[in-house]
């Protein structure tokens, strides 16, 4: 295909378990080389992977939120198989892609089953991208693998490209090489090393026709319920369009006075942009017309978004970097927003027939390097998300990113285009969980309203979900690892369902791991959640049938408890929910506790029984304890301090060791 190139395949490793190589390309004719994409691997058969073709198994990645990974067994073209082959709209309804039969992975492709497994793994991600493609036969088995990667640019002559690095590796545990390959990609930011932050968010309620008002009462409410929030985060709507950052006539007070305000309420200022895409009439565009990026017939490319379309900005022009810095020194230093929510952030790079102004830098950089312009401008202190970004490309630049499409305060969408929405959401989130040793991942907001009426003529307005449902997407608040986030009228919603917040409030560091992850069905359906530097775990059991309950059970071995796990040890295993508990319980036994309905989740909290008391019932936080700064025995009393101050009682139920006892502690609602 290059025959004018030189090429040479450098291996990296070259052991019988694992192997790394990259190519490296060089120019030696005296003219430019276009380099569309390279393969560096490639096999026509399962043998060939060094796996078994009965009862194979596939896990997918995406490249950006709105992809669905997925697992599924090939040769079966199933529920399964289909999410692997499709995606999510933006909204969060099912886009399936019946009849196709190409499965796209991007940095990490898992084949086989038992104990013999093929891992396909891009280690390095800065400059190209890529993907490795599964080609399926009609009933969805295997017919051909092809790992590539995409240069979309001229190689000069005389200059020599290297390829990102791939591994091929064989093992028996695919979980622990899903952690190896996570820490080994990992550029962690300061901001891992704490507490993840809870936000207020506006769009999930408000969407555009958010106003200055409606922060000013949120704000309030706030303030006033002392709701233990660190962010105020404003959404779209207050801009004049994307590509005009300055406040529109619904925001008549000066974005620094807002921002001000919401500081000295007690929280943190956050606010929205989308960098990428403005508004064909906006001053961005008008001023800089040689911004936009076109096709190559010369038109522009154009980005559909809230019933309106966009341009897009060409990201390889060198004058749009110092733009982006500019923009976000001034909301972060000028006015004062110091968390930032970036929107859309993947649309330069979605277009396949893009014709970039500098085409001697491929996507991957160049989208690495706008990124890199908008963190100088914020600052290394700025709380920086990227919602509907790439993800390899930016590791170690951003602090959070969005783990699933939009969600909605629904089960099924039935209002728009069909589909499971909450399971979709929460799958995607939950199959990405090893993404948080990049940054915190962002499950989406949590709505848990009741509204059977469409408000403000946006379908976010409603609430439909049951109180089975609510207990789902509340949890999946915790098992998402990573930051919390609510959107709510504060002054309307009902006090019990306002209450829900006190169990995820504040978040916490965690490790999630999804259990039997390869073999889990569909729907990823028992969850751990581990505390660093605690042995004590939280296993999360969703039933996702719409119609049949299901035991709540949980066998206590070394697979669910992970470093928890002491085969001599007796467990105290507690059920949040329905307050239930079980002491003096044997390792590798199985426990049950009650039975989940459909739609439902059941928490149960495992923790080994020592000489210290046991807490094993909770109508406050789900980590039922951790949420406490110290536990002691004060003049005859048990006492204990929050982390965070919260506008709700808090009761506990504390096993006290040796004697098989309990003994009730309340901590009173405290002053933010």
């Amino acid at each position: 295909m290059y025959e004018q190139l030189h090429i040479q395949c450098e291996h990296l490793k070259d052991g019988p378990a694992c192997k790394e190589i990259r190519y490296v390309l060089h120019n030696p004719t005296d003219e430019p080389v276009w380099l569309e994409e390279f393969e560096l691997f490639h096999a026509d058969s399962l043998e060939a992977l060094g796996v078994a073709d009965a009862h194979c198994r596939v896990f997918r990645t995406g490249r950006h939120k709105n992809d669905m990974p997925s697992v599924a067994v090939l040769g079966r073209m199933d529920d399964a198989m289909l999410d692997a082959l499709g995606s999510m709209t933006e909204s969060g309804d099912r886009a399936g892609q019946d009849g196709q039969r190409h499965l796209i992975s991007d940095h990490l492709t898992i084949l086989g089953d038992a104990d013999c497994w093929c891992i396909i793994a891009f280690m390095t991600g800065f400059e190209q991208l890529f993907c490795t493609e599964v080609t399926l036969s009609e009933n969805g088995g295997f017919q051909s693998l092809s790992s590539r990667v995409l240069f979309h640019r001229y190689i000069r002559p005389g200059e020599t490209l290297i390829t990102e690095t791939l591994r091929i590796a064989h093992t028996a545990d695919p979980e622990a090489s899903i952690r190896c390959f996570a820490h080994e990609k990992s550029q962690p930011r300061p901001s891992l090393m704490a507490d993840p932050p809870s936000v207020f968010c506006t769009w999930y309620y408000y969407g555009l026709t958010v106003t200055e008002e409606d922060v000013m009462v949120n704000l309030r409410q706030m303030a006033a319920q002392k709701l233990p929030f660190d962010v105020f985060q404003i959404d779209e709507g207050w801009e004049r369009t994307l590509g005009d950052w300055e406040q529109n006539d619904k925001f008549p007070t000066p974005m620094k006075e807002i921002a001000d305000r919401i500081r000295e309420a007690g929280y943190r200022p956050g606010i929205w942009t989308s960098p990428f895409v403005a508004k064909e009439t906006s001053p961005l565009v008008l001023a800089h017309p040689d911004w936009v990026l076109r096709d190559k017939a010369g038109a522009p490319c154009i980005f559909p978004m809230n019933d309106t379309t966009y341009y897009v900005l060409d990201i390889t022009h060198p004058d749009t970097l110092p733009y982006f810095t500019e923009l976000y020194r001034h909301l972060t230093f000028d006015w004062g927003y110091t968390y930032h929510k970036l929107d859309f952030t993947r649309a330069p790079m979605i277009y396949g027939d893009a014709d970039f102004y500098n085409k001697y830098i491929t996507p991957a950089r160049a989208y690495r390097e706008a990124i890199a312009a908008i963190r100088r401008g914020m600052g290394d202190e700025a709380y920086f998300l990227m919602c509907g970004g790439l993800y390899d490309p930016i590791i170690g630049l951003v602090d959070a990113q969005r783990s699933g499409s939009d969600v909605l305060s629904m089960w099924a969408s039935t209002i728009n285009k069909g589909g499971k929405t909450a399971p979709f959401t929460i799958k995607q989130s939950l199959l990405r969980y090893y993404m948080n040793a990049w940054w915190h991942n962002d499950p989406d907001a949590l709505m848990i309203r009741r509204n059977t009426t469409m408000e403000r003529g946006l379908r976010l307005t409603y609430g439909l979900l049951n109180e089975d449902e609510v207990r789902t997407v509340v949890v999946n608040q915790l098992i998402g690892g990573g930051i919390v986030c609510s959107t709510e009228p504060l002054d309307r919603i009902d006090q019990d369902r306002l209450a829900r917040l006190r169990h995820i409030l504040p978040p916490m560091r965690t490790v999630v791991q999804p259990l039997s992850l390869m073999h889990s069905g569909r729907f990823p359906d028992k969850v751990r959640v581990s505390f660093p530097g605690n042995d004590r775990v939280l296993i999360a059991l969703i039933n996702w049938s719409d119609d049949t309950a299901c035991p709540a059970s949980v066998l206590l071995d070394a697979d669910t408890l992970g470093t928890a796990y002491a085969p001599d040890a007796a467990y105290a295993v507690s059920s949040f929910f329905d307050g239930c508990w079980q002491a003096d319980v044997p390792g590798n036994s199985t426990v049950t506790i009650g039975e989940i309905p459909p739609h439902s989740t059941a928490l149960l909290k495992i923790e080994r029984q020592t000489d210290k008391p046991i807490i094993v019932a909770s109508d406050a936080h789900f980590s039922m304890g951790m949420e406490l700064d110290g536990l002691c025995m004060e003049d005859g009393k048990y006492r204990a301090h929050r982390r965070v101050p919260a506008c709700w009682d808090a009761h506990y139920t504390l096993l006290i060791p040796g004697d098989g006892k309990t003994v009730s502690l309340t901590l009173p609602a405290e002053e933010r």
